[in-house]
């Protein structure tokens, strides 16, 4: 499964370039989304974590690194809604942004912490390879404060995806099934966060 997964980035980069980012109400739906699911980084990480015993010292080790690089980071997008001027309370989280971080906690029990790294994969790879077009464009609509979730992503070091990819490898087989699976379903599922996104309309919100 490993070999789409170039093919899978490139897809949703286009994507993700068609999106409407000038349109602020998308902008606020991609943000309040984001925002929520980001709320459940850290649990996630700590509940792969738990199931890390001394044999899998390897992943312990880098999903406690990992942790703390991702530690308060929902408020980032919450801020950037602040000077949106937009309250995150003000607008619901949707169902399928519930469903996408929900099963994750499933998948963690039923993988013993290892299928979260598809889910850690493509999130990751998303922000190295995808936004680069749409960070410029956000700049330029609504300037540098209110950009600040997609900038800090998008200046990651690629270097901690080859790391990911190479922890994936040291995998089983039927491992690695687990992780491109849920890789492959993280795309799906954050597609249609933000096709709905687009299409949703914010009652209190005027996008004027």
């Amino acid at each position: 499964m490993k070999e789409n997964y170039e093919k899978q980035l490139r897809s949703v980069k286009e994507f993700l370039n068609d999106m409407p980012w000038e349109d602020k109400n998308f902008y606020v739906n991609y943000l309040s989304q984001t925002y929520y699911f980001v709320c459940h980084s850290t649990r996630l990480l700590s509940r792969s974590i738990s199931h890390f015993n001394v044999d899998r010292d390897h992943l312990y080790k880098r999903f406690v690194s990992h942790l703390k690089e991702e530690n308060y980071h929902e408020r980032i997008a919450l801020n950037d809604l602040k000077n949106l001027d937009v309250d995150v309370y003000d607008c619901h989280e949707f169902e399928l942004t519930k469903a996408f971080w929900e099963c994750q906690y499933y998948k963690i029990d039923a993988s013993k912490g290892i299928s979260l790294l598809g889910y850690i994969l493509f999130l990751e790879a998303i922000a190295v390879f995808c936004f680069d077009d749409v960070s410029a464009r956000l700049q330029k609509s609504y300037g540098k404060n209110a950009m600040n979730f997609i900038h800090v992503h998008t200046n990651e070091d690629p270097h901690h995806l080859e790391e990911a990819i190479n922890q994936i490898e040291m995998l089983s087989d039927e491992e690695k099934q687990l992780v491109w699976s849920n890789f492959y379903q993280t795309s799906k599922m954050y597609i249609g966060i933000l096709n709905e996104a687009k299409h949703h309309t914010l009652a209190t919100f005027s996008a004027a």
